[in-house]
């Protein structure tokens, strides 16, 4: 296979996106759309989130320490562009109606078009060079009806229609490929594998 190489940079970063729903200062509601976001475990399931420059949203958390994570999804699309293109310095964003609803365990903005809502608070922050990397205990997942019947361990994206981010452009994430441990099914000749322990060196 030939590659070429490319400089380290901001450019190419597949991700899923969310909605950060925060709360300024006047206790108003700000949302954004934060697309440097992963999940980790430490004694619970965790989120990581990274914020670079001067935003209305980094403010808040590092004064409340609390937020909402609102899955973007092909439906509410629209609304998360608006949220992502405008800033929370230059006013409140209600340029396009949508419903403001509460989180259940922790103080937070959630957004009511979101199917999939994580209430976060933080436990630790990390100062970075240019940015701000929040670690972010999961308190609570509020969770459509539509979707109480789906296995949790195998969750379906495929029903979910998660959107994915590649910069400046927002790409559809549901064609469901495969099952984990399908390996042998697409390689000829895999049933003479053998799979054992590896070996200390």
């Amino acid at each position: 296979m030939n590659r070429f190489d490319l400089q380290p940079s901001f450019v190419f970063s597949p991700q899923p996106m969310y909605m950060i729903g925060t709360n300024n200062e006047d206790g108003t509601p700000n949302f954004c759309i934060i697309t440097w976001l992963g999940f980790s475990a430490d004694s619970g399931p965790c989120l990581m989130m990274s914020i670079g420059g001067s935003k209305l949203t980094k403010t808040n958390i590092l004064r409340e320490g609390r937020f909402s994570a609102n899955m973007i999804t092909e439906d509410n699309l629209w609304l998360a562009d608006y949220f992502g293109t405008t800033r929370g310095e230059d006013g409140p964003k209600q340029a396009i109606p949508y419903t403001l609803e509460r989180g259940r365990k922790v103080d937070v903005p959630v957004v009511g078009e979101s199917h999939w809502i994580y209430e976060c608070r933080v436990k630790q922050r990390v100062p970075l060079d240019g940015a701000d990397l929040f670690l972010a205990e999961v308190v609570n997942i509020q969770i459509d009806e539509a979707y109480r019947d789906m296995d949790m361990e195998h969750i379906e994206l495929e029903r979910i229609h998660p959107v994915v981010y590649s910069p400046y452009q927002y790409y559809a994430a549901k064609d469901k490929l495969g099952e984990m441990g399908e390996w042998k099914q697409h390689f000829e000749g895999a049933e003479a594998v053998k799979s054992e322990p590896e070996k200390a060196v």
